[in-house]
């Protein structure tokens, strides 16, 4: 079975960013976590822990997660044809 490379990498993409969006949000409202998500950004470009470091690194995880579900899937498809499995 091949993958859908648009649909797995747009999945992949609104997924890193949804995840980082919420931590963020919770994070930044509570408190909770501000330790580790700075040690985590201190990583990243542009990172800082406020709302426009917030919205930084939620597009930044979306273009990452589209390029890596790109490339992950582009792969998988190329491997995967290799094999020549009768289908059922």
């Amino acid at each position: 079975m091949k993958l859908d490379t648009k649909a797995f990498s747009l999945t992949l993409a609104l997924l890193a960013a949804a995840i980082w969006l919420v931590l963020m949000v919770v994070s930044l409202i509570t408190g909770l976590g501000e330790r580790t998500i700075s040690t985590l950004g201190s990583y990243h470009p542009f990172f800082s822990y406020s709302w426009l470091g917030m919205v930084v690194m939620v597009v930044e995880h979306f273009v990452g997660g589209y390029i890596f579900g790109l490339i992950f899937s582009g792969l998988y498809n190329k491997l995967i044809c290799k094999k020549t499995v009768p289908e059922l």
